[in-house]
């Protein structure tokens, strides 16, 4: 696929989805929101900041749009009910998963993915920081770097430009099976910030000689 501007879906407008896909319009790129109610504060908030930059109404009309690429940036506990229900127009797209479904279990869904759209390519991107690393990716030391995974193919130059064009460096650590990894970096930037206080505008950085 082609790595210019793409027709994007973001699924959910709150701070996760709201940030990046505000980025994303400023980037250029052609972004559609799918929330509960399009009427509700955070849709009224995307109207106010970016106007006609943007699309929002319902999931269903979001992913009629024929995007590009689709960001899952729902409540984690909304997830499964939210695929099972679209899957027939998931599927097949490159979907980018960035819930975090916390409670026990996997904070990931990809198992519920590859039941229901088995023909969807699916990253997991965007669950590791918190969404004020994506309002400002820049510290002294450079832009932060952010770990990603998903099929190595024609599809991940997409998902590496939107990692760009969010400020952020993308580091890949493989494929689907690497989902684990990237959770467990989510999992550390939760301990430093929640269990040491450490602040929520913290992020990683990877340094090689």
């Amino acid at each position: 696929m082609t790595t210019g501007k793409l027709t994007i879906v973001v699924l959910g407008a709150g701070n996760i989805g709201g940030t990046l896909g505000r980025k994303w319009a400023g980037a250029g790129h052609q972004v559609a929101f799918g929330v509960q109610d399009p009427n509700g504060k955070h849709a009224q908030a995307l109207r106010s900041d970016l106007g006609d930059k943007v699309t929002i109404g319902s999931v269903a009309q979001a992913l009629s749009s024929n995007p590009d690429v689709v960001v899952m940036a729902l409540p984690g506990a909304a997830m499964d009910a939210t695929i099972t229900e679209y899957a027939d127009q998931l599927d097949g797209l490159i979907i980018i998963d960035t819930a975090n479904r916390m409670g026990g279990g996997p904070i990931n869904s990809f198992s519920t993915f590859q039941q229901r759209t088995p023909h969807a390519r699916i990253f997991r991107a965007f669950n590791t920081l918190g969404w004020e690393n994506f309002a400002n990716p820049e510290f002294a030391e450079g832009p932060a770097d952010l770990f990603y995974c998903g099929p190595d193919g024609d599809a991940r130059p997409a998902v590496e430009l939107l990692i760009t064009d969010i400020g952020l460096l993308p580091i890949y650590l493989g494929g689907v099976e690497q989902v684990g990894l990237v959770d467990a970096v989510g999992g550390l930037w939760f301990a430093l910030v929640f269990g040491q206080g450490k602040g929520r505008h913290l992020a990683f950085k990877v340094l090689t000689r």
